[in-house]
C-alpha cells in the first residue's frame, strides 16, 4: 500500500460511501473503487461489506484502519519535520571577528544580500578563537578568521591569503619613519595588545617566547576600538594585523625585520557537507578579501 492508497482507504472508512469519498478526494468513482479493490488484493483481506453504493467496514477493515491511522500520523510528523528543515535551509550563521567585521559586514549586508535575497544571514562577532569554537560546536556554519597556523583536527581551513602583523604607532612616534624594527626593539616599549582570545596575540606571545624576549604588556583589550583610542592618544604602541589599521588616519605601521604574518581563511566543519548557499557565501567572502588584499606581504 502506498501512502496515497492509505489516505484513500481512511477516507472511504470515514464516509462509508464510495461516491461521497470520491467527491471529497476529487477522484472518479471508478478510480476509487479500483483502488479499494487493489488494496484488498494486496493485503488478502476482506475489508468492506458492500450493499450497492453503501459499504460497511469489515472487522479486518477496522483493524487495518486503526494501524493505518497510527502510521499516517507518523508520516505527517515526518513531513512537517522535513518542511521545517527546508525552511531553515536558506539561513546561514556566519562568525566574523572584529578584525574582519568592519570590512566584510557592510558588504555582506549590502552587496551579498542584494545578490542573494533568498539567503538569510545570521552574523555574529566573536573573538577569533571563539569563532572557531562556534563552528566546531556547529553553532555557526562558517567563520572568517586570521589564524596563526594552528589547526583543529575536525575543522577545515580554506586559506585565502597571508598578510603581515606590524608594529603600530602614531605619526609622531620615534619609530614612525623606520622601515623595519626587530621584536627586541618593539619589546622595549610598553605595549597594548588585543586579548589572548585573538590569533594575532597568540602569535606574538609565541614569537616573543621563542626569541627569549620578555615584552612589557601594559594592557590587553578585547576591543579594537580601545586599542585605536590608546594609539591615537599616544598612550602606547600596539602590534596588530595590518588590515585592522590600514584605513585609519594618523597611525603608522612598521614591518618587522623577521616578518610575522597571519593567514586569512574561512573555517567550516569537516564532518558537515558544504551546501550550495555556503559555497556562494565562501566565494563572495574570498573575492572581497582578495580584492582588498591583492598583494599579500610575506
Amino acid at each position: 500500500m502506498t501512502i496515497l492508497q492509505m489516505r484513500y482507504f481512511l477516507t472511504v472508512c470515514r464516509l462509508q460511501n464510495i461516491t461521497h469519498a470520491a467527491a471529497e478526494l476529487h477522484l472518479a468513482q471508478s478510480t476509487l473503487s479500483q483502488a479499494m479493490q487493489a488494496i484488498e488484493e494486496e493485503t488478502g483481506l476482506n475489508l468492506f461489506l458492500r450493499s450497492g453504493r453503501t459499504i460497511r467496514i469489515s472487522q479486518d477493515g477496522q483493524k487495518l484502519a486503526q494501524k493505518v491511522t497510527v502510521l499516517l500520523r507518523e508520516v505527517d510528523v515526518f513531513e512537517e519535520n522535513v518542511r521545517e528543515m527546508a525552511s531553515r535551509h536558506g539561513k546561514l550563521s556566519l562568525a566574523v571577528p572584529q578584525q574582519q567585521a568592519s570590512l566584510l559586514i557592510p558588504r555582506l549586508l549590502n552587496t551579498f544580500q542584494n545578490e542573494h535575497p533568498e539567503i538569510q544571514l545570521d552574523i555574529i562577532e566573536p573573538y577569533g578563537l571563539e569563532a572557531a569554537r562556534l563552528v566546531r560546536e556547529e553553532k555557526a556554519d562558517l567563520a572568517v578568521v586570521n589564524y596563526d597556523g594552528s589547526t583543529v583536527p575536525d575543522l577545515q581551513y580554506h586559506r585565502i591569503t597571508s598578510r603581515a602583523v606590524k608594529f603600530v604607532v602614531w605619526q609622531e612616534h620615534p619609530l614612525a619613519k623606520r622601515a623595519s624594527i626587530s621584536l627586541k626593539e618593539a619589546a622595549q616599549f610598553s605595549l597594548v595588545l588585543l586579548s589572548e582570545e585573538f590569533y594575532v596575540t597568540r602569535l606574538l606571545l609565541r614569537s616573543f617566547a621563542a626569541a627569549h624576549i620578555e615584552p612589557d604588556i601594559a594592557y590587553f583589550s578585547p576591543h579594537l576600538s580601545t586599542l585605536y583610542s590608546l594609539l591615537r592618544t599616544h598612550t602606547a604602541p600596539s602590534i596588530l594585523f595590518e588590515p585592522a589599521v590600514a584605513s585609519l588616519d594618523g597611525l603608522v605601521t612598521v614591518s618587522f625585520d623577521k616578518p610575522l604574518s597571519l593567514t586569512s581563511c574561512i573555517i567550516t566543519k569537516k564532518s558537515r557537507q558544504i551546501s550550495k548557499d555556503q559555497r556562494l557565501l565562501i566565494k563572495f567572502i574570498r573575492q572581497q578579501l582578495l580584492d582588498d588584499w591583492t598583494t599579500p606581504d610575506s
